[in-house]
């Protein structure tokens, strides 16, 4: 007679590395970390931890301190021209009329165009940090526009042809520097 085959012994439960609280069977497919299904990723070649599954940073969002710098430089010498000639074409006022909208939205436009453009020829860098330095240039042009248009404290709040340019100018950028 045989003797009967012995019962396997349990193992210790794995548990997983982002919470150690819970047991898990399941484990990074390219580190093997032990991932539990609260933090697995999806991925095309199978599951993995969220440090191995997180997509790559593109190189034309990577902007360094000397990308950032080259942008500026083109950004703010552009924002203060834009903004006198913003100053001269439609000065602050509070008020305005269905002409100054129409003027406010093709000026914005051009101007969130241009800056786009001319911070695309200088860098080639796209992403976040590209639109916030443009959106940052954007508004020193509505504040030189507001200041070398003559612009009184009083309208500041009441310029929505201002308002208007910026806003239209900020989207036209943003839109091309996504």
């Amino acid at each position: 007679m045989t003797s009967p085959t012995p019962l396997p012994t349990p193992t210790t439960p794995t548990m997983c590395a982002r919470h150690p609280d819970v047991e898990t069977g399941l484990a990074c497919g390219r580190c093997g970390t032990p991932i539990c299904p609260r933090c697995l990723v999806y991925t095309p070649v199978g599951t993995r931890c969220p440090d191995c599954g997180r997509a790559p940073t593109l190189p034309i969002h990577r902007v360094g301190v000397l990308d950032a710098l080259r942008i500026l430089g083109v950004a703010l010498p552009l924002a203060v021209m834009l903004g006198i000639v913003g100053a001269l074409l439609l000065p602050p006022r509070s008020g305005g009329s269905l002409l100054m909208f129409l003027v406010a939205l093709a000026a914005g436009s051009a101007a969130g165009t241009l800056m786009a453009t001319a911070i695309m020829r200088v860098s080639r860098k796209r992403g976040p940090r590209v639109v916030a330095i443009a959106g940052a240039a954007l508004l020193l042009m509505s504040m030189v526009r507001f200041v070398g248009g003559g612009g009184e404290a009083a309208t500041l709040f009441r310029d929505f042809a201002g308002a208007i340019l910026l806003f239209v100018a900020v989207s036209a950028a943003s839109s091309r520097l996504r």
